[in-house]
C-alpha cells in the first residue's frame, strides 16, 4: 500500500516525466510533419544541386573577389549546428538517476523552472484531450452551477418574495390591537367568500354526521385531527370506524370512546371525505395542514396582541379564529408555486435545448434540488424579513412555503452527509473499462512514439 508521502513524491516524479515526454511527443510529432513534405525537399535538393552544377561548370570564370564571401561559411555552418545542438539539449532535458531522494529533489527543481502544476500519478498516462474527458464526466462538473442557474434561481427567489408580500400577506384586515391597519389578502378574501350551493350544503351537513364533530366550541376542527385535510384521512377514519373522538390541545391527547356506533372502512372513507367537503367552505373553514399537531405544543411564551403571553398551543389556536385557514393555505401556496413554476420549467426547457437526459424527478437530482432549495431558502429569508416588517404579526408567517424548505432541506442534508460520497464512487464506476482502455492506450501510444524515436528517457531503479 502506498503511503501518503510516496504518494505525493510520484506526484512530484511524474509530473517531470510527463513533462519531459510530452516535449519529445510535440517533436516526434513535428518531425513526422516534415517526413510529409519530403518529396517537396527533395524537388528543392535537386533544384540547388542544379544550380551548384552550373557554378561548378563555370568555375574558371570565379575571381578571387567572388570566394571571399566564402571564408568563413564553415563556421558559420559549424555555429548553425552548434546553436541548434544546446537548443535540443536545453529542450530535452534529462535528469540522472543517483537515489531517491536526490532524483526528487532534481525533479522538485525542474518543475519550479518550468512552472508545472503537480497531478496525479495517473494522469501522466493520459494526454490534454483525455484530461478533459475526464473533468467533462467529473461527478462535481455534471452538478455544478454556471451563470444562468444562479440568474434563475434569484430570479425564482425574488418573484415568490413579491407574491408574498403583496398577494399572501396577512389573511384578513386587522382593525384592532397591535397590528391594527394591516391589510389582508385579497385573494384569501376571495376564496373564504365562495359557498358551496345552499341545498348541497345542507345535504352534506345531514348525510356525513361523524363522532369527532360532537366536541362542540368555535375551535373544535383546529383541535380535532379528523378536521385535517391530511390527517383526517387516518385519526377521522379510526374515529369513525371505532365510534370515538380524538382532540388534541394544550398538549394533550383525548380519545373519547362510545360517541357513536361504528362503521365499516369503506363507509368511513366516504364519510371522511363527504364531511371534509361539507366544512371547506364555512365560515371558520378547515384547519390548514398538521395546524392540529401545533396543538400539541404546549411550549414557549409568546406575546400576543393583547400583551399577554401565549403557547404555541394557544397562538396556532388564535391564528385559525383569525382566518389562518385551509383557505389561506392555498393562497400562501402561490409562493413556493413560483418558485416551482420558474425553475422546473427552465429545467426542462434546458435539458431539451441542450440535448440533455431527461430527467423524470428533478428534485432526486443533486443539482436541481439545490437550486430548487436556494430559492425555497431566499423566499423563507423573506418571509422573515414580513413578519419582522409586520410587528412580529404570526399571520404573517408563510406556512406553506416554509413546509417546501423542509421539503428540499431535509433531502439535502441526508445527501450532503451520508449520499455524496457514495454517488462519487457509483459515478467512477460507470466508466466502462472500454473507455478506461481507451484512455490508457493514447498513453501507451505516446510511450512508443518515445521509444522509436530513440529519445533520452528517465529509468527509475528499483
Amino acid at each position: 500500500m502506498i503511503s501518503e508521502k510516496e504518494l505525493k513524491d510520484l506526484e512530484v516524479i511524474f509530473t517531470s516525466q510527463q513533462h519531459m515526454l510530452s516535449t519529445i511527443h510535440t517533436r516526434v510529432e513535428s518531425v513526422e510533419k516534415s517526413f510529409e513534405g519530403c518529396d517537396e525537399t527533395s524537388r528543392e535538393v535537386g533544384h540547388a544541386q542544379k544550380l551548384l552544377d552550373e557554378v561548378l561548370a563555370d568555375i574558371d570564370l570565379l575571381s578571387s573577389d567572388d570566394l571571399d564571401c566564402l571564408d568563413n561559411i564553415d563556421a558559420e555552418i559549424a555555429n548553425i549546428y552548434t546553436t541548434y545542438q544546446n537548443q535540443l539539449v536545453k529542450e530535452y532535458s534529462r535528469i540522472e538517476f543517483t537515489d531517491w531522494d536526490h532524483y526528487l529533489k532534481k525533479c522538485m527543481i525542474f518543475n519550479l523552472e518550468n512552472d508545472l502544476e503537480l497531478f496525479t500519478p495517473y494522469e501522466s498516462f493520459l494526454c490534454e484531450s483525455d484530461l478533459n474527458k475526464i473533468k467533462l464526466e467529473s461527478y462535481k462538473v455534471q452538478y455544478k452551477w454556471d451563470q444562468w442557474d444562479y440568474l434563475f434561481v434569484g430570479l425564482a427567489g425574488f418573484l415568490a418574495a413579491v407574491v408574498d408580500h403583496f398577494i399572501v400577506a396577512i389573511p384578513k384586515d386587522m382593525t384592532s390591537g397591535k397590528y391594527i391597519g394591516q391589510k389582508g389578502s385579497s385573494l384569501t378574501k376571495w376564496l373564504q367568500s365562495l359557498e358551496l350551493p345552499e341545498w348541497l350544503q345542507k345535504w352534506l351537513e345531514e348525510t356525513a354526521k361523524v363522532p369527532y364533530d360532537n366536541t362542540g366550541g368555535s375551535s373544535h376542527r383546529i383541535d380535532t385531527p379528523g378536521h385535517d385535510p391530511i390527517l383526517g384521512f387516518v385519526f377521522g377514519i379510526i374515529d369513525i370506524i371505532r365510534g370515538s373522538s380524538t382532540t388534541m390541545k394544550n398538549g394533550k391527547i383525548n380519545i373519547v370512546t362510545g360517541v357513536a356506533e361504528g362503521k365499516g372502512l369503506l363507509e368511513a372513507l366516504v364519510l371522511q371525505l363527504l364531511h371534509l367537503l361539507s366544512d371547506v367552505a364555512t365560515k371558520r373553514g378547515l384547519p390548514a395542514p398538521f395546524a392540529s399537531v401545533f396543538r400539541l405544543l404546549d411550549v414557549g411564551s409568546f406575546k400576543r396582541e393583547n400583551g399577554k403571553t401565549a403557547t404555541i398551543s394557544q397562538l396556532m389556536g388564535w391564528m385559525y379564529h383569525h382566518g389562518y385557514d385551509m383557505r389561506h393555505f392555498v393562497t400562501m401556496s402561490t409562493t413556493p408555486a413560483t418558485i416551482e413554476i420558474i425553475l422546473r420549467m427552465y429545467i426542462l426547457i434546458r435539458t431539451f435545448t441542450e440535448g440533455e437526459e431527461k430527467v423524470s424527478n428533478i428534485s432526486s437530482n443533486p443539482k436541481y434540488r439545490s437550486m430548487l432549495l436556494s430559492a425555497h431558502a431566499i423566499a423563507s429569508a423573506s418571509n422573515v424579513g414580513k413578519v419582522y416588517l409586520g410587528a412580529g404579526n404570526p399571520l404573517a408567517i408563510n406556512y406553506a412555503e416554509w413546509l417546501a424548505l423542509l421539503r428540499y432541506l431535509v433531502p439535502s442534508i441526508k445527501y450532503w452527509v451520508f449520499d455524496r460520497s457514495r454517488f462519487e464512487i457509483e459515478h467512477m464506476e460507470k466508466i466502462s473499462d472500454d473507455e478506461w482502455s481507451k484512455l490508457l492506450e493514447n498513453g501507451t501510444n505516446l510511450l512508443e512514439k518515445t521509444f522509436e524515436s530513440d529519445a533520452d528517457a528517465v529509468t527509475l531503479k528499483e
